[in-house]
């Protein structure tokens, strides 16, 4: 399959890196701790029975001294052969009744440029892990999750240009007074009334406001436009992917345009609708399209304030077991919306390494904690834009894992923009 990487090889890799990293860590690395460079260096160039080493069940130190040997040839070979960055797909093992996939730890070119001294360590970096040193692990996944990783060469140019610097542009162009909301008679299963969204206020009106945010990005030099949850309609996001043909195509200065979410019939799902985040590239053709996997829940008290119902309220969407990200050229992206990027388990498994996340919350504090996990897991960068609040420092946030924050500068009400190093070396 991958050159000498077999699917059979492929799997007692997996079931090699199980027994010994996911269920015995902590003996592994106590035994390889204190043993010598030479011994080590011993066990990685010794030819090993790897069946041998999974069917024993007694286990002495050498036996842990000769999978870690193989682990370490296993992990170097195929990194060396298959750099990460050039995978299309992933590869995935079933293994007793559970998936993996393989993942890795790369730098990306936002990591990349971030100075020595301002970096955190990795948890692959630190504590056991760091004794270990392994660059691949072979991470669980759900049964039913569906997994998408495929290229973008939407970001190919910066390569051939060696750009030093990305635009994130991060637009609140609109809130939830601007939206129409409606709610169902029927309860729900969990006793909640089902809502959705139904579309704008004044659609003309919000139009002109986006044509002015994509004029002010493009007059800017963004690169990647980010809009918030629920805010988009279908006429908005065809008008958009029309202004991009018509203004952008031909001169591309906007790269990729996360088109907010909206929610949007869905025929196979019993008229149900889903919560759909449309990502467009420079010419508006559709990139990537993420659908929302974790429901919002309004409580008694929030649903009666906004709906003027006594009842708590759940957002009437089908949940998706799509996790959609892909390869390009500054790192592997992903659009997890608003409650996913805080709350899917699976999420924070996959090896992201830039999050832009369109949300509708009431602030932002829980996403910079999962900014920090994320960071600390992958070193990941993170983009989250939130509808208008109050208090700006509650629409948009921008990570990456560096002990100097990123500066946002607002460009207008409807406008902020974060300049982020890159290193595409």
């Amino acid at each position: 399959m991958y050159g000498d990487f077999d699917d059979n090889l492929l799997m007692q890799w997996c079931e090699l890196y199980d027994r010994f990293v996911t269920k015995d860590r902590q003996r592994l690395a106590a035994v390889v701790r204190f043993c010598s460079k030479r011994r080590l260096d011993e066990h990685r160039l010794k030819s090993h029975d790897i069946l041998s080493l999974l069917t024993k069940s007694t286990l002495e130190d050498d036996d842990y001294l000769s999978a870690y040997g193989c682990l370490s040839v296993l992990d170097r070979l195929f990194w060396h052969k298959h750099p990460p960055q050039l995978l299309n797909g992933v590869i995935e093992v079933p293994l007793k009744g559970t998936r993996y996939i393989l993942t890795c730890v790369a730098e990306h070119p936002i990591a990349k440029a971030i100075p020595k001294n301002q970096r955190f360590q990795l948890n692959a970096e630190i504590g056991v892990n760091h004794v270990l040193c392994l660059r691949h692990q072979w991470q669980a996944i759900e049964h039913s999750a569906k997994i998408d990783m495929s290229r973008s060469e939407v970001f190919d140019v910066f390569v051939a240009s060696s750009q030093k610097q990305v635009n994130i542009g991060l637009s609140p162009f609109a809130g939830i007074g601007d939206m129409s909301w409606r709610y169902g008679a029927e309860k729900m299963h969990d006793g909640s009334i089902p809502f959705w969204c139904d579309g704008a206020q004044n659609e003309d009106a919000l139009w002109e406001r986006l044509c002015l945010v994509l004029a002010a990005a493009r007059e800017r030099k963004v690169h990647i436009l980010l809009f918030p949850e629920l805010v988009m309609t279908e006429v908005l996001q065809t008008k958009l992917r029309a202004w991009l043909l018509q203004y952008n195509a031909f001169e591309p200065i906007i790269r990729l345009v996360v088109a907010g979410t909206r929610h949007v019939i869905d025929v196979g799902g019993h008229n149900a609708y889903a919560n759909r985040c449309t990502v467009l590239n420079h010419c508006g053709g559709i990139e990537w399209e993420q659908e929302k996997r974790q429901p919002f829940v309004m409580t008694v008290e929030e649903a009666s304030e906004f709906f003027g119902i006594q009842s708590s309220a759940s957002e009437f969407t089908q949940l998706s077991q799509y996790l959609i990200m892909r390869h390009t050229a500054l790192g592997r992206m992903a659009t997890p919306i608003c409650l996913d990027f805080l709350c899917d388990d699976q999420w924070k498994l996959m090896p992201v390494d830039v999050y832009l996340v369109p949300a509708m919350s009431a602030g932002l504090s829980r996403f910079r904690d999962t900014c920090r996990t994320v960071g600390n897991l992958w070193g990941a960068a993170a983009f989250v834009c939130n509808v208008p609040m109050d208090d700006e420092r509650h629409s948009v946030l921008a990570y990456r894992p560096a002990k100097d924050a990123l500066q946002i500068e607002k460009e207008s009400p409807s406008l902020f923009i974060v300049k982020v190093d890159i290193d595409m070396n």
